[in-house]
């Protein structure tokens, strides 16, 4: 497994020092998918001048370019993912992480059969950029506290499964599979699909090792689906020079 925090490029070297594998991004901020070329060779230039590679992204769409409602920019859209893809794919990219609750959530009374129809049609147009810049999406369900339509591991399942391309692929992440109570079964049910992982201790949303919190379950399900990926955590982080040291110490203890 490799080994990953998502975080900004500010604190790329701390995680080198420690002896993470790869630093996951923001696509917003890192890509800057609607941003010119100018501006995004500053991040190129950063990029080549660390000491790991940002081999995934997060934060793929904002929450004012809709996936899913009665007003969808799909040109817009598409011209967003393209630059995404291929800027991602340049500076060392192979994963973008589609969550972006705020882009697919379901208005009060808008149908959700309609709702995931619109999202499975963005998701053949990303898979197309996708598949020619060698990136895989992948598929984050998110929890009832922040999403309300593909919530579980299971939801992302069958959505991967309707696009059915190559470039789509789902992500496993324990703070929303325990928010959900989702069984860990879910996750070794995905295994043929599943292409990142997100961690987190997933009651205060903190780093591992924070608190008492037993990953075996987790850890064990991975195990059975075969996944030996990247693995970011995605938290929040008192002191996250070492904070960042313990939550890698951590999670290596379960491997």
């Amino acid at each position: 497994m490799r080994f990953g925090i998502c975080t900004g490029l500010d604190n790329v070297n701390r995680l080198a020092e420690v002896g993470y594998d790869y630093i996951e991004l923001g696509v917003q901020s890192a890509l800057m998918p609607e941003a010119d070329e100018t501006e995004f060779q500053k991040i190129r230039e950063q990029v080549a001048a660390a000491p790991l590679k940002p081999e995934a992204y997060a934060g793929f769409i904002p929450r004012n370019l809709r996936v899913v409602g009665d007003v969808v920019d799909f040109p817009r859209l598409s011209r967003y993912v393209e630059t995404a893809c291929r800027r991602a794919s340049e500076i060392g990219g192979e994963i973008i992480v589609y969550g972006s609750s705020g882009s697919r959530n379901v208005a009060e009374g808008y149908s959700e059969e309609r709702a995931l129809a619109q999202i499975a049609e963005f998701l053949d147009m990303a898979a197309d950029h996708a598949e020619a810049h060698d990136i895989t999406i992948v598929i984050e369900p998110i929890c009832m506290k922040e999403g309300n339509i593909l919530r579980t591991v299971a939801d992302g399942l069958a959505m991967a499964k309707r696009v059915n391309r190559t470039g789509i692929k789902v992500l496993a992440d324990l703070y929303h599979v325990w928010q959900e109570n989702e069984p860990m079964q879910n996750i070794v049910d995905a295994a043929e699909w599943l292409a990142h992982v997100h961690i987190a201790e997933p009651v205060k949303r903190s780093y591992p090792g924070n608190d008492d919190f037993d990953f075996t379950d987790f850890f064990t399900a991975l195990q059975k689906a075969g996944y030996d990926g990247r693995i970011s955590c995605e938290c929040k982080f008192d002191n996250f020079q070492k904070d960042s040291e313990t939550a890698l110490k951590t999670v290596k203890e379960y491997v």
